[in-house]
């Protein structure tokens, strides 16, 4: 089931989830890389050091990690890595 976020730039949209060196990145325009997933229409992503995680790491870090964007942010974090998201239906 998709869960909905009200942005203030993009309206009432899907939830998306990321890591929060990505969130930081929309602002800094820094590259961290986009290693994004979708599941069932849920879309995440994790930047490179993210990505390096083990999965022990990750479980334990992730409530640390993990930011909340709607699908219209996280479409520009990822054009700003130079990936194109194609929404699944």
């Amino acid at each position: 089931m998709t869960n909905y976020l009200q942005c203030g730039t993009h309206g009432k949209q899907p939830e998306t989830a990321v890591c929060k060196h990505i969130a930081k990145a929309m602002k800094t325009g820094k590259e961290v890389g986009f290693y994004w997933s979708v599941e069932n229409q849920e879309y995440d992503a994790v930047c490179g050091k993210c990505n390096k995680l083990s999965d022990e790491q990750w479980v334990s870090q992730q409530n640390d990690l993990i930011r909340l964007l709607c699908l219209g942010c996280f479409k520009v974090a990822a054009s700003h890595h130079g990936i194109e998201i194609e929404e699944v239906a």
